[in-house]
């Protein structure tokens, strides 16, 4: 049994914007995420901070574990993503 994603604001607009095969790897992602989210081979721990981060190719997803949801903090461009924190 998984987590619910929790993917909605600013994250899930930007989602909503990417290209359909980035959509997809993302999604796929996300669903390994809610199956597994502590997992070394899927994500790791931002240090200083109780967020973990997940890579999809030049993409990272910033997210937390919220009770028995997978909340997406943020979605971007490997380059970008870690300046906001």
């Amino acid at each position: 049994m998984g987590l619910s994603i929790d993917l909605r604001g600013t994250p899930a607009r930007y989602f909503e914007k990417l290209d359909k095969p980035t959509k997809k790897r993302i999604k796929s992602k996300l669903e390994q995420l809610a199956k597994e989210p502590r997992s070394a081979e899927h994500s790791k721990p931002l240090h200083g901070v109780d967020k973990r981060t997940a890579r999809v190719g030049d993409y990272r997803i910033i997210f937390q574990i919220v009770g028995e949801a997978l909340r997406v903090v943020d979605i971007g461009p490997r380059g970008d993503i870690y300046k906001a924190l």
